[in-house]
């Protein structure tokens, strides 16, 4: 073990020589030592930890009166979600197994359910009523469509982007077949869909027939969203992941360290919300340059 500890030192003095910032934490459990790096956030960005001891998390969305509603992805029935308001957390929708997608639309929460024969749920706001759309393969980001229906991902190695309709009357029709693990979707002003596509690092677009690659050479990239300002943010879901930011074909890094990024959602003041799953809470991240 003392000889673990010393090279993990090493190279931390060795990252502090080449990038002038070194964070190290030795966490021991039995014989194993595991080295694991704090957030950084780049020149221009910083983040504040705004809600902790959420198992699960995973998508978030804010409403119009600027509370933030989430997904806690839990198994067996746990699943849930929640809406935080003024410091405030209220479990708005129970017994969900291994809830993820996450969309609002007037006083309607659309939520998917990844696991095999999972639903795309319908939930009133306003009445409490929930009915089921449809039953997916491993369903998980969900989005709204030009015509109304929705375009939902199905996180498979055969994995497929599909519509679903809201009358629950209509059969779910097949958009895109043939993607590896499609997880994140979200649809532009044009109805252009952009997907990310975890197992091959690519995030992809599709309109019209036709499938481009935006961006590749991602780590497992998982959610993505459109901020109003047009720029693409993306989240990458691994152990040492990074939040990023794709605009006017630059790609930059605004976190890194981070522990299975999930769900990404913008207020009206110009926050970031980022559910950091591995580390069972949500950041608050803002641009320094706009303060």
């Amino acid at each position: 073990m003392l000889k673990i500890i010393s090279r993990l030192i090493g190279s931390c003095f060795l990252g502090a020589y080449l990038a002038g910032v070194c964070t190290l934490q030795v966490l021991a459990a039995g014989n194993e030592t595991v080295a694991r790096a704090v957030v950084v956030a780049e020149p221009g960005w910083k983040y504040r930890i705004a809600h902790k001891d959420l198992p699960g998390i995973d998508n978030l969305l804010v409403a119009p009166d600027g509370s933030l509603y989430a997904t806690q992805e839990l198994p067996h029935g746990a699943g849930k979600v929640i809406r935080i308001h003024r410091g405030q957390i209220k479990t708005i929708v129970s017994d969900l197994d291994r809830s993820d997608g996450l969309l609002l639309r007037g006083r309607f929460l659309y939520i998917t359910e990844e696991k095999t024969d999972g639903r795309v749920l319908e939930f009133d706001l306003s009445t409490k009523k929930q009915r089921v759309l449809t039953h997916l393969r491993h369903p998980e980001g969900i989005d709204l469509l030009p015509d109304g229906s929705f375009a939902v991902s199905e996180d498979n190695v055969n994995g497929r982007l599909v519509r679903v309709h809201r009358n629950a009357q209509e059969p779910v029709e097949v958009i895109l077949g043939g993607l590896n693990r499609p997880e994140g979707v979200t649809v532009d002003t044009t109805g252009r869909i952009i997907i990310a596509e975890t197992a091959t690092g690519r995030v992809l677009s599709y309109k019209d027939g036709q499938v481009n690659v935006i961006i590749d050479d991602l780590d497992e990239p998982d959610q993505v969203e459109l901020a109003p300002d047009g720029a693409l943010w993306i989240s990458e879901d691994v152990d040492d992941g990074r939040l990023l930011r794709l605009k006017d074909d630059a790609l930059e890094t605004v976190l890194s360290g981070l522990r299975s990024p999930q769900g990404i959602a913008f207020s009206a003041d110009g926050t970031i919300w980022l559910a950091e799953r591995g580390r069972q809470r949500i950041l608050a991240i803002t641009s320094v340059s706009t303060e």
